[in-house]
């Protein structure tokens, strides 16, 4: 089968390699459509290392084309599903207890991780996930990033009927807007960029923010009684952002830091701040079962749209320019296509 396999930082091709063959509980997936996530990217360039080669790609998309022994799902070859590639161990203390997203031992070089770029994955039965006819493959691919914006709003804690700020307005802005509304929120979102503080109306935010121009604070507490909002989540890794975060929220404020840096840059807060106001910080890693099966359930239901974050389509000979296209400002999401994605 062909596979993009990244041999070192900017260095891919596309190999012919064995088709994987599947064990007992294993089902083989034609792959059908991959987005190129932020952990592709920067895999490519080589600001993330988990060893080399390896085939990138975790947001992916298909159709079973073989079943293994001992599958109790009911799954059978021509089965349409989303597939949920961070493997976890199941057996280390964060798998039992309910945190799989912090699995001790999920990006260890024996287990097999990410691999989406590839014509077929073999992959355990409990990593796919049907989807109906009516979800093409391609918006079924957002499966997983999805899941990782439901574990956000989660762990920040938003209710019914609270004010939301997102800070950042790229893919992952655009669907916490999307999930936060059915979770009944007033949502704020704050981007120097014009055509995706555009893109975050038509999504229906409540209001757009051009931090670079104007008072975002000041025009959160004309909007709140002078409070700020009930909680803020950062998508953007603009340094400026973490402060803006704290500035934002009121007192018993959430703020959760989402996005990932590539430095370690200090929280903007003092500690006397953060115990008189009672300001809760938390951060988000991945996502859980749970929250993968809903994300595949809102995106079949037709309660999210991710058509307007699809920005590109690219197959294998256009692979690398996709990539470079993902790390721009005018994209929003790249996807890979196999052939005969249907």
């Amino acid at each position: 089968m062909k596979a993009a396999v990244l041999l070192a930082p900017e260095k891919i091709e596309i190999q012919e390699v064995p088709t994987p063959t599947i064990k007992p509980g294993e089902v083989l997936v034609k792959i059908k459509n991959c987005g190129i996530c932020t952990l592709e990217q920067r895999l490519y360039a080589g600001a993330m290392k988990i060893f080399y080669p390896i085939i990138p790609g975790h947001e992916a998309a298909g159709e079973v084309v073989e079943v293994g022994a001992d599958v109790l799902s009911g799954i059978t070859p021509g089965t349409r599903v989303a597939m949920d590639l961070v493997v976890r161990c199941d057996e280390c203390y964060f798998c039992r207890t309910g945190q799989s997203n912090l699995c001790a031992n999920r990006f260890k070089n024996n287990k097999k991780v990410l691999g989406g770029f590839g014509e077929y994955m073999a992959v355990s039965a409990s990593q796919v996930y049907p989807i109906p006819a009516s979800l093409p493959y391609a918006e079924s691919a957002f499966a997983e990033p999805l899941s990782c914006c439901i574990r956000s709003l989660k762990k920040v804690g938003l209710k019914l009927a609270e004010d939301l700020l997102v800070i950042g307005a790229g893919p992952m802005g655009q669907m916490h807007l999307q999930i936060a509304q059915l979770m009944g929120a007033r949502v704020f979102v704050s981007d120097p960029d014009k055509a995706r503080l555009a893109m975050a109306m038509k999504l229906g935010a409540f209001l757009t923010i051009d931090p670079s121009t104007e008072d975002l604070v000041k025009i959160l507490k004309e909007h709140t009684d002078g409070r700020g909002v009930d909680a803020c989540v950062i998508t953007s890794m603009a340094p400026i952002a973490l402060t803006t975060a704290f500035e934002a929220v009121n007192k018993g404020g959430r703020v959760n830091i989402y996005t990932s840096y590539t430095d370690k840059p200090p929280l903007p807060i003092d500690a006397n701040t953060l115990h008189r106001n009672e300001v809760t910080v938390t951060g988000t890693e991945g996502r859980t079962e749970s929250d993968f099966l809903a994300a595949v359930r809102l995106l079949s239901f037709g309660k999210v749209d991710v058509k307007p974050l699809i920005s590109k389509v690219v197959g294998y000979p256009s692979l690398e320019a996709g990539i470079k296209a993902a790390m721009t400002s005018d994209t929003y999401r790249v996807l890979l296509e196999q052939e005969g994605k249907a």
